[in-house]
This record gives structure tokens, C-alpha cells and sequence, in this order.
């Protein structure tokens, strides 16, 4: 909707409301009249811009403009047309896009009429559809459940809704009457009845509450007390349904007080098991995390030390059926075990306890429970890695599938020393793997680490893991592990995994994978491809670089076609070789130019890439190649025009077979024969008459050279006259 200045609100509310109170005095004929409904209509289209309608509505004693709050609707403008349309229980007042003078003034002749008159009429609404009125649009205040937010030209009226008021109106509607806002909270989720979507809504509308409250209130006690009397107006279903979803959330703590003292402590125990079942939910039943989660959870409860201590042997029997024990509980309610005893019977335990029994669960949560409550725990998960080289496959196996769950654990407490420990430990698995059962499963175990650390954007562990795996893979590149190493690498797709798959494309037996892995990212790969080619020193990598890039196709042309420009010689002539790969009609031009360069070697790169791409289209630049001072590439244009040149070629090489230079020099031989055999490749009558000129010339050698080529053309002419 148009953005409307406070002034241009203030200007036209008070020009509505003067002309209406106008009638009182002049009939709508009077010219005061007529003036004042030319001057309204002309505000209603200024105010309404090119939008399809602007509306006015009711929210309790706050003004609405287009859904908007008017600021300060307690201003006497704003009042006094507040109370003409509650008067006559206007609820919502819509203008259309198209309406016209005479449907103003007629208009405000219906508004001036007596109130109890117009209700006999049926209302507003139905005293403007007798006279015609189709713009104007009037909706009676209404109790029942939709809003005025949202809803269009001649929508529900005048409830309103939260997000829709100021803040500072907010808290002036809490303090004179907060039953209201608890009314308005509850018409906005009344639509979804008790659906989580409905819930959902209250609780958004309430966070936005609580956002604007908590910024215009006069302290933190006035906040919680004002949100604590919304929440507690609603229905005690909903209002505990509220306490128990904010029961942990720190910027609530204040509300929940206030909450909570309303409550009973086995009213709070249920919020807390409630609260537990949809934790264990949420992480599968682990009683690790579960147990780490409900100790932060009632940490940020807040209630004071006491009762929270009370509250304990209430809940402790209702949290064994999730499988916290008595220990777990005390932890949950803040009492600190000393963990040194458990590390140093797990340390034991691993040098002298079969490894299965320590590869099983029981084992592995002890682990789990002294990663996440000892900043001592790196010898513990050292001693478990160590499991994963024991000669009883069974044992690595179930090792290796416990991979996943200590990285969730080591990344929850920071200590991604300790994750790059875990990845060198699976990675060097991968190097002494014989199983080929096993060696899968530490395949899948890396790709699912790679995964999520990629999710979790712990980029510096992600390029750790491409690090290792490209070792193995460039070591192991005639082994089948190298191909599950290129897919691994492809998945990551960081700059080392790209780089690392480019080098790959040296090592034959990977090949292949390798390029179609790069293709297949090809957006990510393809800068780095295309660096390759322009500065690699070495030919075959360059090469194959060029072959991945014509797997990749689009895109490419243009970015080489854009290097030609390069200041450096040899990124110009290897864009050149990629171009007569790659290139198609549009690389024409570009190379064309390139035959300007100062460098001979990229004239001739840019030559060869001409030929190659346009055919006889390329005749042009190789007639003026022919006049290149190099002669590597003057034989080269003139070799080309041979193979696919026209007469115009037959007139050029003609040229230059006699043309000869102020001193009276002409080309030196071996052009001169290149010339010879070119006019014989075209073999045209043209060119067997210039040949058989050719032949009568004073240098034996050429003469001799003409009339070998002569004789081969007239054959080809005279079997295509018999024809």
C-alpha cells in the first residue's frame, strides 16, 4: 500500500470530518458544501495513489489506515472521526480506485443523516447501495473472528490484530484494558482452533507482543506484569500451553516468573516432563544429549534455587522411562559428578576389556558422557579410535558406525581438535582396509561426516577431509578405493576437493571419473579448470583440462573468448587452443583480432583455431595472414587457403607468388612452394592456369614443382568435364 505521510493522514481525516459536520450547518447545494466535497476527493485520490483502495478501520480506540495504526489516534482529529463512524458502527470504511465527486457528495449526505435514522435504513452499507454508491464500501463493527489486518476492501472490520498497531499504542491498550489484546491474541489463532497452526500464530503474535512491550515499558517488572496478565486472560489451556513452550526461553525469563507463580510444583513437573518427551523426540531417545538438554533446560527455568531443588525427587521417578538414571537426574538439576574416577576406569577398561565389549553401548555412552562433561576426554577417544584396528572385522565395523555420533558430540562441545583426530583415524582406515565390506562402510562413514560438517559450515574440518582423502586418492589411483575417493571429493566440491580432482585427471586409471565428477560441478569447477589452462606449464594437463571443459560446454566460449585479452602470452595462446576446441561462430571474430598480436606463436595458435571452427568462413583472415611477417604462420595461412579457399584464395596466393619488394625480392622458396602446393589443393582452372605460368618459370626447382602439381589437377578437371 502507499506509504502516507502522518501530515497528508492528519490533512485528510480532518477535512472528512469537517465536511460531514459542515452539513450540520449549510445544505450539500451551498457552495461551502461543494467546495468541501471537491477538496475531500481530491485528498481520497491523493492519499489512495495508484493503489486499488484506501481503507479506514477500527481497532477498539486505535484508527486504521490501510490496516496501518494512524499514530497517535488519541489526537482530537483523529478522535472526533473515531467517534463519527462508531456512531453509525462503521467497523471499516473503504474508498475505491475510480470514485468520483458525486459519489462523494453522496456519501457524506448519507453520513450526516441522524445514526438512529440510518440504522432504520439497514445501516451505512445499505443506505450507500440505494443511492448507487459502488466505491464506497461500508463494513459494521464486528466481534466475531476476522480481523481488519489483511482483509481488502470490504473485509471483516474493525477487530484489528497486534502486528498491526504501533508499540506505543500497544502498551497504552495493555494498561487501560489488556482483555482486549488477550481478545485480539485469541481472534487471530480462533480461525485454527487448537491445530499447531493455531498455536503457532498466538505464539508469534505474542513474541511480537512482547518485542514491542518490552521496548516502550518503563522497566523490566512493568513488562513481565503487563505480558503475564495477556497470557493469563487467555484460557487456562492455552495459557499453560504458553508457559510450558517459554518455560526454558531465557528472554522470557521475566513473564514465566511471573507465570510460575501461579502454578503448582506438580503443575511445573508436568511442563517439565512434557518438556522431556518432546526432547527425547527430538533426539531419538539419546540419553546423552537428552540429559545434556534438560540440564540447560532447568537451569534457565526460572524459579528460585529452592523450589527448583524441590522439584527433583518429583521428577526424578517420571524421567526413568526415558532412560535417565538417578545419576542423570542429579546432573539435570546441577549437581557436578567428579569425572576423573570415570575416565581413568574407561582408560582401564580399554587396555584390559575384550575391544567388542568396548566397541558395544554400554561402553560407548560412558565415552559419550566423558566427552561431554571432561575437557580430559581426548585419551578416552584416542583409545577408542585405536578399536579400529583390531584384527576382528566385527569390531571395526560397529567402530566405524559410532564415527557419526562422537562428531555430533565433539562439534557440541568445540573441540574440533579432536574431530580432525576422528577424520584422521577413519582416512588412514581407508588406507589399511583389506575388507571390502569394512572398506565401504569407512566410504559411507567419510561421505556422512563430509555431509554434515558441510551442513554444519565447519568449512576448516570439511577442507581437512578433502585434504586427506585427495592423498589417498592421488596414491591410490590404480586402486578401486580412488573412484570412491573422486565421488567423495565431487560431494564436497571446496577448492582443495576441486583442485585435488584436477590433478586426478593426470592419473589414467581415474581419468575418466575425474572429468565427469568436474563436469558434474561444473559451475564450481569450472574457474578453476579454466586457470589450469591458461597458466599450467605443463601441455598434458592442460589438455585434459580442455577435455573436461568440452564436457562442460556452456558457458565456456565466452570466458575464454574474454581472456584473449590477458597480458600474458601464454594465457592468449592457450585461450586460443580451448577456443578451437570449444568455440563455435561467435570465437570468429575474437580470434580474428588476434591475428593483430604481437607474439607469432599466438598469431599461429589464433590461425589454427580460425581454420578449425570456421572452414572456408575463415578465408578472410587467412588471405591476410598470408601477409604475416612470421614465416611459420605466413605457410600456415597459405597451407589453410589451400583447404578451404575459393578464387579469392587462387587471386591472393597468385599475389604472393609474385610479388616482390622495393629491392625486387620476392617470397623465399619454400613459401613459394607452399604457394604451388596450395593452388594445386584448390584445383580450379584458375589455379591450373596460374600453375602452368608457374611451370615455365626460370627457377628450375619450381618449375619442376609446378608441373608435378599441374598434372595431378588437370586429371581431377578433365574426369570432372567428362562428368
Amino acid at each position: 500500500m502507499a506509504n502516507i505521510s502522518p501530515m497528508l493522514m492528519t490533512r485528510l481525516v480532518g477535512q472528512l470530518t469537517g465536511a460531514l459536520r459542515n452539513l450540520k450547518i449549510y445544505p450539500a447545494s451551498h457552495a461551502t458544501s461543494q467546495r468541501l466535497f471537491e477538496a475531500s476527493h481530491q485528498l481520497i485520490k491523493e492519499s489512495m495513489g495508484d493503489d486499488n483502495f484506501l481503507s479506514f478501520s477500527l481497532a477498539g480506540n486505535i484508527l486504521l489506515m490501510n490496516d496501518k495504526p494512524v499514530p497517535d489516534s488519541r489526537k482530537e482529529v483523529f478522535a472526533n472521526f473515531i467517534s463519527e463512524l462508531g456512531k453509525r458502527s462503521v467497523g471499516q470504511l473503504t474508498f475505491k480506485q475510480g470514485i468520483d465527486r458525486d459519489q462523494i457528495q453522496g456519501f457524506f449526505e448519507t453520513m450526516s443523516m441522524d445514526p438512529e435514522q440510518l440504522k432504520a435504513k439497514g445501516g451505512l452499507a445499505s443506505a450507500l447501495a440505494l443511492k448507487g454508491i459502488s466505491n464506497i464500501v461500508a463494513t459494521g463493527i464486528s466481534y466475531g473472528s476476522g480481523g481488519g489486518s489483511g482483509s481488502g476492501p470490504g473485509g471483516g472490520g474493525g477487530g484489528g490484530s497486534v502486528d498491526s498497531m504501533l508499540p506505543d499504542q500497544v502498551v497504552a491498550m495493555i494498561r487501560s484494558d489488556p482483555s482486549m489484546v488477550t481478545e485480539m491474541l485469541i481472534k487471530g489463532a480462533l480461525a485454527m482452533a487448537d491445530t499447531e497452526q493455531g498455536q503457532e500464530k498466538m505464539l508469534k503474535d505474542l513474541d511480537r507482543l512482547g518485542s514491542m512491550v518490552k521496548t516502550q515499558s518503563a522497566g523490566g517488572g512493568e513488562y513481565a506484569s503487563m505480558m503475564a496478565g495477556v497470557i493469563n486472560g487467555l484460557d487456562q489451556r492455552s495459557s499453560q500451553m504458553v508457559a510450558q513452550v517459554k518455560l526454558d526461553n531465557p528472554e522470557w525469563s521475566d513473564v514465566v516468573r511471573e507465570l510460575l507463580t501461579r502454578y503448582s510444583d506438580q503443575d511445573l513437573v508436568k511442563m517439565i516432563v512434557n518438556k522431556t518427551e518432546v526432547l527425547a523426540l527430538e533426539n531419538k531417545n539419546d540419553t546423552v544429549v537428552l540429559t545434556e538438554k534438560l540440564r540447560g533446560m532447568i537451569a534457565t527455568i526460572p524459579v528460585e534455587s529452592a523450589r527448583k531443588q524441590a522439584l527433583l525427587p518429583l521428577v526424578q521417578p517420571k524421567l526413568q522411562p526415558y532412560g535417565l538414571s538417578v545419576e542423570d537426574c542429579n546432573f539435570i538439576f546441577g549437581y557436578d559428578e567428579d569425572t576423573a574416577p570415570v575416565v581413568q576406569k574407561y582408560l582401564q577398561q580399554l587396555a584390559t576389556l575384550p575391544p567388542a565389549e568396548m566397541a558395544a553401548d554400554p561402553a560407548l555412552k560412558t565415552l559419550r558422557w566423558i566427552i561431554r562433561r571432561t575437557d580430559n576426554c581426548k585419551p578416552a577417544v584416542e583409545g577408542f579410535l585405536k578399536l579400529m584396528a583390531d584384527a576382528d572385522r566385527p569390531v571395526r565395523e560397529i567402530v566405524l558406525s559410532r564415527l557419526v555420533m562422537l562428531e555430533e558430540d565433539l562439534l557440541a562441545i568445540e573441540r574440533f581438535d579432536l574431530v580432525e583426530l576422528l577424520i584422521e583415524g577413519i582416512t588412514l582406515r581407508l588406507r589399511q582396509e583389506s575388507d571390502e565390506r569394512i572398506y565401504q562402510r569407512a566410504v559411507e562413514v567419510v561421505q556422512q561426516l563430509a555431509d554434515d560438517l558441510k551442513s554444519k559450515k565447519r568449512q576448516a574440518l570439511v577442507n581437512r577431509i578433502s585434504k586427506d582423502i585427495s592423498d589417498i586418492m592421488l596414491l591410490m589411483a590404480d586402486k578401486p578405493v580412488a573412484r570412491d575417493m573422486v565421488r567423495i571429493l565431487a560431494t564436497i566440491g571446496d577448492e582443495e576437493a576441486i583442485r585435488s580432482l584436477i590433478l586426478a585427471l593426470l592419473k589414467e586409471p581415474i581419468l575418466e571419473e575425474a572429468a565427469s565428477a568436474l563436469a558434474g560441478i561444473k559451475d564450481k569447477a569450472l574457474p578453476y579448470l579454466l586457470e589450469t589452462v591458461k597458466e599450467s606449464e605443463d601441455s598434458n594437463m592442460r589438455f585434459k583440462c580442455m577435455y573436461v571443459l568440452n564436457k562442460i560446454g556452456a558457458g565456456v566460449e565466452e570466458m575464454a573468448v574474454k581472456a584473449l585479452a590477458d597480458d600474458r602470452w601464454f594465457v592468449r595462446r592457450n585461450m586460443c587452443m580451448l577456443l578451437s576446441l570449444m568455440g563455435g561462430e561467435n570465437s570468429l571474430s575474437p580470434l580474428g583480432a588476434v591475428l593483430e598480436d604481437k607474439d607469432a606463436r599466438i598469431r599461429l595458435e589464433a590461425l589454427k583455431a580460425l581454420f578449425k571452427l570456421g572452414g572456408q568462413n575463415s578465408e578472410a583472415w587467412l588471405i591476410r595472414a598470408m601477409g604475416d611477417k612470421d614465416l611459420e604462420v605466413k605457410k600456415q595461412a597459405i597451407e589453410f587457403a589451400g583447404k578451404a579457399g575459393t578464387e579469392a584464395s587462387v587471386d591472393a596466393l597468385t599475389e604472393l607468388y609474385y610479388k616482390k619488394d622495393l629491392l625486387g625480392r620476392g617470397e623465399p622458396s619454400d613459401v613459394k612452394k607452399q604457394v604451388i602446393t596450395s593452388l594445386g589443393a584448390l584445383g580450379t582452372k584458375t589455379a591450373a592456369q596460374i600453375l602452368m605460368k608457374i611451370a615455365k618459370d626460370k627457377d628450375a626447382e619450381l618449375s619442376q614443382a609446378a608441373q608435378s602439381v599441374l598434372a595431378g589437377v588437370l586429371k581431377i578437371i578433365k574426369e570432372q568435364e567428362q562428368k
